[in-house]
């Protein structure tokens, strides 16, 4: 059996693994598919996984497991729903979305409610098999023991407080409860974990590790595991979070706050306080013990350790009594939904026999934002290089993770100069040169491969166009619409020009094109940091002119910039992008005239 473990989310590490595992055990072959925004924090990286759809459509599969939401729908494989939590009271957990062939349900409360759904739609199977990731639970349930005697030890504490919220906005009580949290830290008798959830606010975030850095009994979790902080701790405290569940069916207590679910079998507030009355009575006189057994019976009766193998066998009838599909027929909007998230299956795909192969190259630095998502992007290349101009900020320890790639570090002169260095060190004919904080989709990937392996090619360097991206969006004006540069080339037949010190020209040798697909430019995901590269180009700019000894005028310093900023809001259409049009054509107007006050400054400093 082929399986691709389809992950949205990082939480989908922890619950897809124990299959993982299994599959290892039996034989079978997977892949992983891990969004891109996940490459920092995905913990297998010694697996075969792929940040690309292309490649799982190429892969084939028989079955795709998904914890989320969504799955392609043109993806081959019998398509899986495992869920992603145990908390049926939140908005969308019941929710027929018609991406699955098969739902494998957590318990009876679960499966009851799918069955009804299966009997209305008859288009998908229901089948119960408990929930993988409390398998660890049950096969590791003494796992930290030792640990956490040493940690109480350590901390002359007698009982582990875990604090762990959801992320949602409209339900979580992490804004509310910094006083509650800050109060019980006072007693050290207690030692406090503070566990958030990924999407968590930034400055919830920020709070809470505060409070952390400033008692000595908190510790702020960033460990995306919270198995073992699930296993260590004596009593939970959260609100709506699915997590409860997990604490509830290892039979220990929690308190909530203003929890939504309808029947609650543990202690819920439905105002932020009495936190530390609350740990005190759960602690000592559990008055909630009984009621969990409802929540063990209806919500999770497996304590077997084995719900991932019935998964897998559950996944293997169907595919025996069913076939393998193709695809999953959907309503138009609903495919034009999984189209908008993970772009429109690739028709056009290379799958041929390579007899080229390519060299992808960069140079950094400081890129620590970007640096693994393109390295993860490049990986259909041959051989990936990069020269860093001795990056601060983690760029090289990062780069260094990825054992295929080669770093050379070189001090930065001018642009021109540090590709042309490492357009020198390219072993294969055909070039790929990118910045990092673009990336290659995979319509324009397989076009790449195409063009350098057909053999009747007479073109020597190809332009591409990019998407640019402001945050998330497209910024579709302020002159991007038109912007391309060239990315693919012979190295045999261009060199970079001399000439230039900032967007470096590349000197052809031979014929040039236009490849079909947009590569995707992230160049803005912050004011200040955007702002300061534009300047640093225009200063680069001013070195240039410095050099053929250009002078800085009053229209320089002052009409110029109303010119470059009137240029991309009015002629180049930015007044369509909105504000968004507004801010760009402002800091293309600032950086030039920083650029004349550079030139000025050189022509004085020369003066003097």
């Amino acid at each position: 059996m082929k399986v691709i473990l389809f992950c949205q989310n990082a939480y989908a590490f922890g619950i897809l693994n124990p299959i993982k595992n299994l599959l290892i055990e039996k034989g079978d072959d997977f892949l992983w598919y891990i969004d891109s925004k996940l490459t920092q924090k995905f913990p297998y990286k010694t697996d075969n996984y792929t940040t690309r759809i292309v490649d799982l459509q190429l892969y084939q599969s028989d079955i795709i497991f998904s914890p989320g939401n969504e799955v392609p729908y043109y993806i081959q494989g019998v398509k899986v729903q495992i869920f992603h939590g145990l908390a049926g009271e939140k908005k969308g957990h019941f929710k027929i979305r018609h991406y699955f062939d098969l739902y494998l349900t957590q318990g009876p409360y679960f499966t009851k409610k799918f069955l009804e759904f299966q009997r209305k739609y008859k288009n998908f199977d229901v089948v119960e098999t408990g929930w993988p990731k409390l398998d660890i639970y049950y096969s590791e349930k003494n796992k930290y023991d030792t640990e956490k005697s040493k940690l109480l030890k350590s901390y002359n504490a007698k009982k582990i407080i875990l604090y762990a919220p959801t992320f949602s906005p409209s339900l979580t009580s992490a804004p509310f409860l910094v006083n509650e949290i800050k109060s019980i830290a006072k007693n050290t008798n207690y030692l406090i974990l503070i566990k958030f959830h990924d999407l968590m606010s930034k400055d919830l975030i920020n709070i809470y590790k505060i409070i952390s850095k400033e008692n000595t009994n908190v510790i702020f979790i960033e460990d995306n595991n919270i198995i073992k902080y699930l296993l260590l701790s004596d009593l939970m405290v959260s609100d709506t979070s699915s997590v409860i569940y997990e604490f509830l069916l290892l039979n220990k207590p929690v308190i909530t706050y203003k929890n939504i679910n309808k029947t609650i079998f543990w202690d819920n507030s439905t105002s932020y306080n009495n936190l530390k009355e609350k740990i005190i009575s759960n602690l000592e006189n559990d008055p909630f013990s009984s009621q969990r057994k409802y929540i063990q019976d209806e919500y999770h009766p497996y304590s077997d350790g084995k719900s991932a193998e019935r998964m897998l066998n559950a996944a293997k009838k169907f595919v025996h009594n069913n076939g393998v599909p193709a695809k999953r027929k959907l309503p138009i909007d609903r495919a034009l939904k999984i189209n908008s998230i993970f772009g429109k299956p690739l028709k056009n795909t290379f799958n041929d026999l390579k007899s080229e192969k390519l060299s992808a190259l960069l140079i950094t630095y400081n890129e620590i934002r970007n640096i693994d998502a393109v390295i993860e992007n490049l990986k259909f290349a041959d051989e990936i290089i990069i020269v860093d101009s001795y990056s601060t900020d983690g760029t090289v320890e990062a780069i260094k993770k990825h054992p295929k790639v080669s770093l050379i570090q070189r001090a930065f002169k001018n642009y021109s100069d540090q590709k042309a260095y490492a357009l020198s060190l390219a072993q294969n004919k055909w070039v790929l040169f990118i910045d990092a904080d673009e990336r290659i989709p995979d319509d324009l990937q397989h076009e790449i491969l195409k063009t350098i392996n057909n053999k009747n090619i007479n073109t020597s360097a190809f332009f591409v166009y990019r998407t640019f991206m402001f945050h998330n969006k497209i910024l579709r004006f302020c002159g991007w619409q038109n912007d391309k540069n060239y990315r693919l080339f012979n190295k045999e037949k261009v060199k970079f020009s001399t000439k230039r010190i900032v967007h470096e020209t590349l000197e052809v040798e031979g014929k040039s094109s236009v490849l079909k697909n947009k590569l995707i430019h992230y160049a803005y995901y912050d004011y200040n940091v955007y702002k300061q590269k534009r300047i640093k180009y225009e200063e680069l700019k001013a070195q240039e002119d410095f050099a053929k000894n250009k002078k800085a005028t009053v229209f320089h310093l002052y009409i110029k910039p109303i010119g470059k900023f009137l240029e991309h809001y009015i002629v180049k259409f930015g007044i369509l992008d909105g504000k968004k049009g507004v801010i760009i054509s402002y800091l293309y107007a600032y950086a030039t005239k920083k650029r004349y006050i550079k030139l000025r400054e050189l022509h004085n400093g020369t003066q003097e």
